[in-house]
């Protein structure tokens, strides 16, 4: 089911989100214990067609502890969650020595898709 705003960290499920880049981002919130993983996974040529290149980053393909998700809104403040249309702002586990986190921003998303929800009684 494609959606337009949503917060992956609300609901244990595996979601898909694409950007215009092309880039690949698999949100894995099942565990269901508040941990969350991001897995960057490259797709396509290297160039959207709106010219946005899509660079190499650390620990592409890799599951990366996930903080936080956000996107800025009109207004210029932070809201949880990912917005079609809105650069995915990820906070992930520190990717190098001696600093606490890793921020990545992504292009716009062009959609979010939830692969597979994990039952309520599970």
């Amino acid at each position: 089911m494609a959606m337009t705003t949503t917060d992956p960290t609300a609901t244990r499920a595996l979601w898909l989100v694409t950007t215009a880049s092309g880039a690949r981002h698999l949100i894995d919130t099942r565990a269901g214990d508040g941990a969350a993983t991001v897995t960057r996974v490259r797709a396509g040529s290297g160039d959207a067609a709106d010219g946005s290149p899509l660079a190499d980053l650390r620990r592409d393909g890799e599951p990366l502890r996930l903080v936080s998700v956000s996107y800025m809104a009109e207004e210029g403040m932070a809201v949880e969650g990912i917005r079609v249309g809105s650069d995915m702002h990820l906070i992930v586990e520190p990717l190098a020595a001696g600093v606490w986190f890793t921020v990545r921003r992504t292009t716009p998303v062009t959609a979010v898709e939830m692969i597979e929800e994990v039952p309520a009684d599970e």
